[in-house]
């Protein structure tokens, strides 16, 4: 027997979704990626705001940095006079958001969802969507390796993620999609491994009831590559360049520069006709330690989980089903993700605190996945399970289609009378790391006029029919209508 959410929470839960999402928040939860603080540029202010900027950007996460690294090196090519100058910022310390409290991995969400795609935006737009994200990935990978310094500190790689299915129906979908994503993508045509439980077991010490499915990914820890990053700029473009950082950008006025929405889950904030078009949603991370039973795997594998999602009614608690990890190279700690949570705190932008059921959730999550690692008895009577490190939350943004929103954005969205002078990349539905640098890059290069068709995909940018039909999928229903499995 099904249990499905009331109408009256359902529409409570509409309502919180289409809130103002306020500004970040100024104490939130310490993102153990975060530790320690970039020395010179976490806490950076100008002693006086610059009088006037070419290009403000709102958002110092890979979104920004892409936008501003992009703009900066472009325009100093292109420039026939003085090249453009740009101000980045930053409510909170630099990249203190959602690339600051991320999971780290660099996975697509293109396979899994292949046979959906192809489905509503037809063959050549869904292999365009695959490029795109691989795109994005790989100029992740590209920037990582600039230097050999950097490479180290972001501890950059290229790895295969495990996909465990705990659901035959599930499973036979997942298959069915990476398939025909092998058939349209040939460059990524036999990549792709399918297993079944006993075979995920034997190979990657998994408990994968329904079978497994696995396909090359990477990880990294963004915070640092992000703040190297930033760092390289503030040298190379130090007189057109700065970094306001606890400067939350409260309005936008009609004469203002070229602005650069790059906020996500905040995002509206500054644009109150994409509530409820984008929305937060608060996701939860870990670190965990490991043991010697369970064994290095951090250059090699990470993993994902896919479960039915469940609501329980009494408790008023959701389990969205979805987990992923990877592991520490060095410390060997494991970091995972994913979300149990009441309901009523679900679409929040308070990343000031971690909720119980998530924190009990992901405390006892790796003895439930991995068959070798933690002695049963560690799980059962009290007695200590994996060791927690820390544990953060972050707010991510999310769709009514499940793609961003990439472009200019037309007067009816700002809501300031005049079309052009704002763009936006945001809603990015839990995969960033997978799609942002590559929308920051398009989203420059249409400030500077230059084409972006070649690799940006249609169903990305910003249309007035999606502003006012964002609902592919029934807007939040693919989130809230979900039964008791």
């Amino acid at each position: 027997m099904s249990v499905r959410i009331s109408k009256t929470t359902k529409g409570f839960l509409l309502d919180q979704a289409k809130q103002d999402p306020g500004l970040p928040r100024p104490q939130p939860t310490t993102s153990f990626w975060q530790l320690p603080p970039h020395p010179t540029l976490a806490n950076k202010q100008s002693s006086k705001l610059p009088d006037t900027t070419d290009v403000a950007i709102i958002g110092s996460g890979i979104t920004g940095c892409s936008v501003a690294k992009h703009i900066l090196d472009i325009s100093a090519q292109i420039a026939s006079g003085d090249a453009m100058t740009v101000t980045v910022f930053e409510a909170r310390t630099l990249v203190s958001g959602a690339t600051g409290r991320n999971g780290g991995l660099l996975s697509s969400f293109v396979p899994e969802e292949f046979g959906d795609l192809l489905e509503h935006y037809g063959a050549e737009e869904a292999v365009k969507l695959a490029r795109f994200a691989n795109r994005s990935i790989e100029k992740l990978h590209e920037l990582a390796g600039s230097s050999r310094e950097l490479k180290e500190l972001s501890q950059a790689r290229r790895l295969r993620d495990v996909v465990c299915f705990s659901n035959s129906d599930d499973f036979a979908e997942g298959e069915k999609s990476w398939r025909l994503y092998e058939e349209h993508v040939p460059e990524d045509k036999g990549k792709t491994e399918f297993l079944s439980p006993e075979e995920a077991a034997q190979r990657y010490n998994v408990r994968a009831t329904a079978g497994a499915i696995t396909f090359p990914n990477g990880a990294c820890w963004p915070y640092r590559l992000m703040t190297d990053t930033w760092s390289q700029l503030c040298e190379q473009y130090e007189i057109r360049f700065s970094i306001e950082t606890k400067t939350p950008v409260e309005s936008i006025t009609q004469d203002a520069a070229k602005v650069i929405h790059a906020t996500n889950g905040f995002t509206g904030h500054l644009l109150p006709s994409l509530r409820g078009i984008i929305y937060p949603l608060r996701g939860t991370m870990s670190v965990q330690k490991s043991t010697p039973e369970f064994g290095q795997q951090g250059s090699s594998t990470t993993w994902s989980m896919v479960n039915k999602k469940i609501y329980d009614p009494e408790a008023d608690t959701l389990e969205a089903g979805t987990y992923y990890g990877h592991q520490n190279t060095i410390t060997g700690d494991l970091f995972f993700g994913g979300e149990k949570t009441k309901l009523s705190e679900l679409f929040v932008t308070d990343d000031t605190q971690v909720n119980a059921h998530c924190q009990d959730n992901l405390a006892t999550l790796l003895p439930r996945y991995f068959i070798n690692g933690w002695k049963d008895e560690e799980n059962k009577g009290g007695a200590p399970g994996p060791e927690i490190r820390a544990m953060w939350t972050g707010i991510m943004g999310f769709t009514g289609d499940r793609l961003p929103l990439v472009g200019p954005l037309p007067a009816s969205a700002t809501q300031r009378g005049h079309d052009g002078g704002e763009w936006i990349a945001a809603g990015f539905n839990g995969y960033g790391m997978s799609l942002c640098w590559a929308c920051g890059e398009a989203v420059a290069k249409m400030v500077l006029g230059l084409a972006v068709s070649d690799f940006l995909p249609a169903a990305l940018r910003v249309t007035r029919e999606r502003l006012e039909q964002p609902a592919r999928r029934g807007a939040l229903d693919a989130v809230v209508d979900m039964a008791d499995a």
